[in-house]
């Protein structure tokens, strides 16, 4: 984005500060036009003022009044980003945002009036912001990438960013300013729907804040993440995160900054009785995606009668398979070549997306009400024959995925690959069955990053390893559809789990590109050379799935962990669920929502120096909690004068509240008059 000057407002404080607002617009090139600002309140900030303390953002809004005729009606666009706001104090930026692109009511009768213009903080804009992945497909990203992409994408022109120096990776790393945030990265699925759809970048901010028990806040040109119980040092960050310094968090006292009004208050906040953190595993499930034949575009129809048969068939371009196709010689055909088959698709070797029926013909019509359409994956093989072998090429790919699959830890469970077959018009199958030892075998590959399944267990190796799947001969030779060989074992701790199934290790979790791909059905075991002839065979219900093993801590139905935990039952309270979206690995089965730390999971290992000792963020939020709200709190609000040394980080406290200490929770701040109208929570 190219923000350029359009507008400029300037007023002066009642007590001489100079400002001016400066209004921006991506790419404009004209003049700067400069208005007049309203004498009464011409820029105020309203910030959150949320009373949970643990609240993971703390944003702001701001009002201009503009004295003037012109209602400035282009600065209503459409786009959240497109005029930008900065107010600035002797040049030096202390707000941050955009205009609001909404409808607006404003007086109509006088020729002068008073125009308001509402705005959000850039941090608010997030809101409207889709997740974006960075490379060409989706990869693990760490923490520490996450908040600079959300910095960065709010075009904001903070000053500072301020973070925290509690959590690392051991206490002997936090003593050395370990930043563990780099090394804790996340699936970048997480922020993806099962449909593809993605979150707003303000929800990812808002997830990894209550991940770590931070509060974002936008303060007067800085950016804050602030950890409410920590009274040590924080990092003062350029805008970038790349350059820091240490700072120490300040006291004052309300009474020496000064009051700028008189309307003062008190309120008891509650206690509760209850706190429970809710963590939404989002488990792998279906590693194969669905091709959904009703949104495919049609290729070629061919019908066939046989007698008063008929066989139907629609040939499909697929979406979610990459299917091979080859010519009846054996050689790969570009997409140019394959079109070349649409006249005649039953002569083209390799796969193709089919729907199939079949009926009869009775007195010149069809004996049926509906067409009973199966969904299939043809697959046919070539026909020429030297000797005992068949011209085409050995260990040809026939079928793998066009789009990634998916991307998580795999741990503590396994994946099973389950299909059927129908072989057609091929005599093979009825000799000769002692060789095949009762079935008909598929070669297949299946990798986790640099590891390949060799058919009893992942190895490391250079080169690529292939398992087979088999097919009992006997429903083959049926001309029925034979169902993969079952392999699950009673000892197996996967209930509901069915098909060919591949154990994932139990130590640490596998990572990196997930990679599948089949090959062609061969009638012996061992001998790559010979392959069916003949029309070829067709595969249905081709999937895998991942289950979790059944013999790890229970979860709940839905698969989600709650930790909660009693903090007084003198209090009728019950504090409302809180719900983590990214989360540590406690036994969880493969999950995107869980972090890692180097190459394992997190689990208990993070250590924090509040406590200073290593726990889960989830547990460690339910001990902040019951800290801070095993008794009624004091919550104060008073108009103090607008000092600039007061920042999220200051602890303020109050002559009439002997031996209480308070933070900032909120509050609005009035430029022109120089005051603050500030909400404090107490400290326990």
């Amino acid at each position: 984005m190219n923000y350029e000057t359009i507008y400029i407002i300037p007023f002066t404080s009642i007590d001489g500060c100079k400002y001016e607002v400066e209004i921006q617009k991506d790419g404009y090139t004209g003049d700067v036009v400069c208005l007049t600002a309203s004498g009464d309140e011409p820029f105020t900030v309203s910030i959150d003022d949320e009373r949970f303390i643990y609240t993971p953002t703390r944003l702001s809004t701001a009002t201009i009044r503009i004295a003037g005729s012109d209602y400035l009606q282009q600065l209503f666009s459409v786009n959240y980003q497109q005029y930008r706001v900065t107010l600035l104090r002797d040049g030096v930026p202390v707000w941050c945002g955009f205009t609001k692109p909404e409808l607006y009511t404003q007086d109509y009768t006088s020729e002068t009036f008073v125009l308001e213009i509402e705005c959000i903080s850039a941090m608010s804009v997030l809101e409207f912001i889709d997740y974006t992945i960075e490379g060409e497909s989706k990869e693990f990203v760490s923490i520490w990438r996450l908040l600079q992409r959300c910095i960065s994408t709010a075009a904001g022109r903070y000053n500072s960013v301020y973070i925290p120096h509690v959590y690392s990776s051991s206490k002997e790393a936090y003593s050395v300013s370990e930043n563990v945030l780099a090394e804790m990265t996340i699936s970048e699925q997480n922020f993806f729907d099962e449909d593809d759809k993605p979150m707003k970048l303000k929800e990812v901010l808002e997830e990894i804040c209550k991940f770590l028990n931070w509060t974002c806040v936008d303060w007067k040109g800085d950016l804050y993440f602030v950890d409410i119980d920590h009274s040590g040092i924080y990092h003062k960050y350029d805008i970038t995160l790349l350059t820091k310094a240490d700072v120490s968090i300040n006291t004052f006292l309300v009474q020496n900054i000064g009051f700028a009004g008189s309307e003062h208050s008190l309120d008891i906040l509650p206690g509760y009785n209850k706190v429970s953190v809710k963590c939404s595993n989002y488990p792998v499930g279906q590693i194969f995606p669905d091709e959904d034949l009703d949104k495919l575009k049609l290729y070629t129809s061919q019908d066939k009668q046989s007698g008063d048969k008929v066989t139907a068939k629609r040939f499909y371009y697929p979406d979610a398979y990459r299917l091979f196709h080859y010519s009846p010689q054996g050689a790969a055909l570009s997409d140019e070549q394959f079109e070349t088959y649409k006249n005649n698709p039953d002569s083209l070797m390799g796969g193709m997306i089919i729907k199939r029926c079949e009926y009869k013909i009775v007195n010149g019509e069809p004996n049926i009400s509906n067409y009973n359409w199966e969904n299939l994956i043809q697959v046919r093989r070539g026909t020429q024959k030297i000797g005992s072998n068949y011209t085409w090429l050995s260990r040809v790919p026939i079928l793998t995925f066009k789009s990634q699959l998916p991307v998580a830890a795999y741990l503590d469970g396994a994946v099973a690959i389950s299909c059927s077959v129908q072989v057609t018009e091929n005599d093979d199958l009825s000799t000769d069955d002692k060789k095949r030892n009762g079935y008909v075998r598929a070669w297949c590959e299946f990798s986790i990053g640099d590891y390949y399944y060799n058919g009893s267990e992942f190895v490391n190796n250079s080169r690529k390893e292939l398992f087979e799947i088999k097919f009992p001969l006997a429903d083959i030779a049926g001309g029925g559809f034979a169902s993969i060989e079952n392999t699950k074992k009673l000892s197996q701790p996967y209930d509901g789990l069915t098909g060919y199934v591949i154990e994932l290790p139990k130590g640490k979790p596998l990572t990196g590109e997930v990679r599948f791909c089949m090959y062609p059905l061969q009638p012996q075991p061992g001998n790559y050379t010979q392959f069916f002839a003949g029309v070829g065979y067709y595969i249905k219900d081709l999937k895998m799935e991942y289950k979790r093993r059944n013999d790890l801590d229970d979860l709940t139905d839905n698969s989600d962990r709650t930790y909660e935990n009693v903090l007084n039952e003198n209090y009728i309270n019950e504090l409302d669920e809180i719900e983590f979206k990214i989360s540590s690995y406690n036994n969880d089965g493969t999950c995107y929502s869980k972090v890692m730390l180097g190459n394992d999971y997190l689990r208990d290992n993070l250590y924090n120096c509040l406590l200073d000792k290593n726990i889960r963020p989830e547990e460690l939020l339910i001990t902040r909690c019951i800290n801070q709200y095993k008794a009624t709190k004091i919550g104060l609000t008073q108009i103090i004068k607008n000092v600039y040394d007061i920042t999220p980080l200051t602890r303020l406290t109050d002559r009439f509240m002997i031996g209480k200490v308070f933070v900032i929770a909120g509050g609005d701040i009035d430029y022109y008059a120089n005051s603050f109208r500030c909400k404090m929570i107490e400290l326990q």
